[in-house]
């Protein structure tokens, strides 16, 4: 479906896990695109976010607290946003610690792979240097590749390495999507399901997610999104109407590594269904 500029952006993400750009600079790039409303929903930490609460953001700009957290559900890897939570809340901070403790094990662990398979020392420091934190991402360990002129793109190596069956792909025990929904209630937050023809589930089997979803007390489900044809589109926006679920739209823009996307810049949204900004807008 054909993208257009919207005045706000509830996806996307910085440094503070696999963007390109300081959430200062995505701050920056926000206000310049012309968003009044705009979350950064890094993965699985709020960090950046707490950085921009230092300053605060201009007057012309409401931030919304995000995160885009990570969960198993029947076996498929789910990403789920949350807006608008006290960040404060223990429920969410226990979360997020465990969240953070599962990422760096992750990260080692394929830190190791990489130094068995290359015959190359240092690896897990490194890629914490290109991610300026010590929860490295698959990307990272991309970009890693690439400067070490292993491959000679990014998209090379999760070709070769780090895509899904490769030596690379290292899976983790996460949460179940009951725990995550639970942290995320327990902070008073509202819940999205993010980009779900990503999973590349039957209709059967979406269906049965977003019954459940909506059993757990979630909110909505993320329609403007990138690489959504016409029909998906369509059906997404029958589904919600059944069910009066929300409607949200982000870019899932991450700087350099998505130089196609721009922030505000994603498939519009459909009719008939409430966007999750009226709900946001009235907490």
């Amino acid at each position: 479906m054909q993208s257009i500029l919207h005045n706000f952006d509830f996806h996307c993400h910085s440094t503070a896990s696999d963007g390109s750009l300081t959430p200062q600079e995505m701050l920056e790039l926000a206000v310049e695109a012309g968003l009044t409303q705009w979350s950064l929903t890094d993965h699985d930490t709020i960090e950046g976010y707490r950085q921009l609460c230092v300053g605060g953001p201009p007057d012309s700009l409401q931030l919304i607290p995000g995160v885009e957290l990570t969960c198993d559900w029947h076996g498929i890897t789910l990403h789920v946003l949350a807006f608008g939570f006290d960040s404060e809340a223990a429920s969410l901070a226990d979360f997020l610690k465990l969240q953070g403790q599962r990422r760096e094990e992750r990260a080692v662990r394929i830190a190791e792979k990489f130094e068995k398979k290359f015959k190359i020392e240092g690896v897990y420091e490194q890629a914490c240097r290109i991610s300026s934190s010590r929860l490295p991402a698959r990307p990272h360990f991309a970009r890693l590749m690439v400067e070490l002129g292993l491959v000679s793109h990014q998209a090379e190596a999760f070709n070769k390495h780090l895509g899904a069956g490769k030596w690379g792909d290292v899976k983790l025990f996460w949460p179940q999507l009951e725990e995550l929904m639970g942290a995320v209630s327990g902070a008073g937050g509202v819940s999205v399901i993010a980009h779900p023809f990503h999973y590349k589930m039957t209709a059967t089997k979406l269906r049965r997610l977003l019954d459940e979803f909506q059993a757990f007390h979630g909110h909505g489900v993320e329609v403007g999104v990138p690489n959504t044809n016409a029909g998906q589109f369509g059906w997404l926006a029958d589904e919600l109407r059944k069910r009066k679920l929300y409607q949200s739209g982000g870019s899932d823009f991450h700087g350099k590594v998505t130089p196609w996307a721009r922030l505000g810049k994603f498939p519009s949204l459909a009719k008939g269904v409430p966007s999750i900004q009226e709900l946001l807008s009235a907490s």
